[in-house]
């Protein structure tokens, strides 16, 4: 192989690496993208189960009857959305590889101890942001091996 060939293969295997960071970025930024837009879709539907709770207290002052059910029905369902909520952007900030202090909320890199802002202790935000990033793992090497079963799939 002479002087050029060997450049030339250097070269490729370069832009290879180069062409695959890229794309692994590109997925990140589109799974963050995707993420935010759940965010804000549950968002919404929070706004409109408070709707419905205020609705369901107004009713039950306005005529006497009893809501009860249905204004623990609405808190519950308020709870959960709260909960899925919460879920969701520690996926964000796992896909981003930040932790947020709970301090002072300043989004800081998961190999700090410290809170570059306030100076409070990251650790317990630390063990949950890789708990998260390890479910992160699991759901898109779920996805990938669902990928190429239905590839296979559609190939038979």
């Amino acid at each position: 192989m002479n002087k050029f060939e060997e450049l030339f293969d250097d070269i490729l295997y370069k832009a290879k690496n180069v062409a695959d960071a890229a794309g692994k970025k590109t997925g990140e930024v589109v799974g963050i993208s995707k993420l935010k837009y759940q965010v804000k879709q549950t968002q919404w539907d929070i706004e409109k189960a408070y709707a419905k709770l205020g609705a369901f207290v107004y009713e039950s002052k306005k005529s006497d009857e009893d809501f009860t059910d249905l204004i623990e029905l609405a808190v519950n369902e308020i709870e959960l959305l709260n909960s899925k909520l919460d879920d969701l952007e520690q996926e964000i900030l796992a896909c981003k590889r930040v932790v947020k202090c709970s301090g002072c909320g300043k989004e800081n890199e998961l190999t700090s101890s410290f809170c570059s802002r306030c100076g409070g202790s990251l650790e317990d935000e630390k063990k949950e942001a890789e708990a998260a990033e390890e479910a992160a793992e699991m759901v898109e090497e779920a996805v990938e091996a669902a990928e190429k079963a239905a590839d296979a799939e559609k190939e038979e």
